[in-house]
């Protein structure tokens, strides 16, 4: 007799899941609990009765049942193989998780048991964890941390690894103070983009006018660009992983969007058409390290020449959208525009600007007022 086809697995990154209830909550609604495996659906079922026969113990004893010993250093590799590659994109995985996994989470816990790590280690952890010079880490990056440990834990007690996650209340005493960004004001933008139109310098004038991403405008293709409508089509972004460029999708899903552009900027676009694929580059994708090195040469001899803040591609972004919001655009309109994920990153780096905008729009401002060159702290 042929033997039964095997069953294919449920998850589109080939783990097979299964779902029981487990219990009921104090309103008696059902309480579910996911058990996975690479192996078979039985293997993940088996679990289940496991965990079951575990949570019946723990019920008439009082005691949870001893959990396998497995070291924190081989489950967080683990955890890397199985959750996260394959399933964000390469340059995320590598960037994001691998490397802040390799380099600060399991030189830190190494081969600890994963069910002896309690909340007061992880607390100790971000006591001390820091740069290689010393010097504390960013809170941006802190957050990283912290989100990657609770995924860790998650799935370390989904597979009956340990019982609580100890990634509970955690504070961080030591964050590097955010890095000030530069902008450069109205005036000096126009000064910037006069400049920058006579030296050919379409980059430059490209982010005063639409506030791109860097690597966005890596990836614009001529195809994204429709002339008579006015607008760009950002689908996709261009990063550079460990000397091979990887071409994908933007940032986020709201960083796929439309960019409506003026006809001044029209008319200047129009002029580098050519029989080119991308818009930068004149054979093929233009490669972040190449553009950086170039960008970097030109700002120099720019900004020695008109006495102008020399800045980043970011900071000229960002640019965009505080004179944005100085001419009294609404953050919901920059939001969509700049493709922040969410409105709340958007007003945290604009809305300070609200009173300055208020006073503009109520006509107080003083005639003889120096204004000195915009300076703030953002975070994305």
């Amino acid at each position: 007799m042929a033997r039964p086809k095997k069953e294919e697995p449920n998850r589109k990154d080939g783990v097979y899941e299964v779902k029981v209830t487990v219990g009921k909550t104090f309103d008696g609604k059902l309480i579910r609990k996911s058990f996975y495996s690479s192996i078979s659906k039985a293997d993940a079922k088996a679990k289940a009765e496991q965990y079951k026969i575990n949570q019946a113990v723990r019920d008439a004893t009082g005691e949870a049942p001893e959990a396998p010993v497995t070291a924190f250093s081989t489950w967080a590799k683990k955890w890397l193989e199985t959750y996260k590659k394959g399933t964000v994109k390469e340059h995320t995985y590598l960037f994001t998780y691998k490397s802040n996994v390799d380099k600060y989470i399991i030189p830190y816990f190494g081969s600890a048991h994963i069910a002896d790590i309690k909340q007061v280690d992880i607390q100790n952890y971000f006591n001390s964890v820091c740069q290689h010079s010393g010097k504390p880490l960013a809170k941006k990056t802190l957050d990283k941390h912290k989100l990657i440990l609770k995924s860790i834990f998650d799935a370390a007690i989904d597979n009956d690894l340990c019982y609580k996650n100890p990634v509970k209340g955690i504070k961080f005493p030591k964050v590097a103070p955010e890095a000030e960004k530069h902008v450069w004001t109205e005036e000096q933008a126009a000064m910037v983009e006069e400049y920058c139109m006579k030296h050919d310098r379409l980059d430059i004038v490209a982010y005063l006018n639409t506030g791109v991403r860097r690597s966005e405008l890596l990836g614009l293709m001529w195809s994204d660009i429709n002339f008579d409508m006015q607008v760009m089509h950002i689908q996709r972004a261009v990063v550079q992983t460990k000397g091979k460029l990887v071409i994908d999708k933007p940032k986020s899903k709201t960083s796929d969007r439309y960019i409506p552009f003026s006809a001044d900027f029209l008319n200047y676009l129009k002029q580098f058409q050519c029989g080119n694929e991308y818009v930068l580059g004149n054979d093929g994708v233009l490669s972040p390290s190449t553009y950086d090195r170039d960008f970097a040469r030109f700002m120099e001899k720019m900004c020695e020449e008109i006495d102008v803040p020399r800045l980043t591609p970011h900071e000229i972004r960002h640019t965009y959208g505080t004179l944005s919001r100085a001419r009294g655009i609404d953050i919901y309109t920059i939001q969509r525009v700049m493709g922040h994920s969410d409105i709340s990153v958007t007003a945290s780096i604009y809305v300070h600007n609200d009173i300055e905008v208020l006073r503009k729009q109520l006509k107080l401002d003083s005639e003889d007022d120096d204004t000195p060159p915009i300076t703030h702290k953002v975070c994305g």
